[in-house]
C-alpha cells in the first residue's frame, strides 16, 4: 500500500503559483520556513519526522524551483502564509 504524498504540485512559474503552493500547504498544516531542511523537521508533540522521505525530496525540488524563479521572494510568501496561520497582523505591529 502506497502512501500518499500530502505536498501539491508547483502549479508552474508565475508568481501566481508560488502564492498558491504556500496556500496549500498552508491549508493541509504544513507550512514550514524554506530556510529549514524538510528532512529535520519533527513534530513537537510526537519527536517523528513530520515528512516521509518521498515527501522530503519533493519539496526540496519544489523549493529549488521556486528559488529558481522567484528568487527572494519565496520568503515574502512564506512569511504573509505564517502571519495567516498564527493570525499575526504585522501592519498593525508598529502602531
Amino acid at each position: 500500500m502506497n502512501k500518499q504524498i500530502r505536498i501539491p504540485d508547483v502549479p508552474g512559474k508565475s508568481a501566481f503559483a508560488l502564492e498558491r503552493w504556500f496556500y496549500k500547504l498552508n491549508q493541509v498544516g504544513l507550512l514550514f520556513n524554506p530556510d529549514d531542511a524538510p528532512e529535520e523537521i519533527v513534530s513537537i508533540s510526537t519527536g517523528e519526522p513530520v515528512f516521509t522521505a518521498e515527501e522530503c525530496s519533493v519539496l526540496n525540488e519544489s523549493l529549488d524551483r521556486l528559488f529558481d524563479c522567484h528568487g527572494d521572494k519565496v520568503y515574502d510568501v512564506a512569511l504573509k502564509y505564517f502571519h495567516r496561520a498564527m493570525s499575526i497582523r504585522p501592519e498593525l505591529a508598529s502602531a
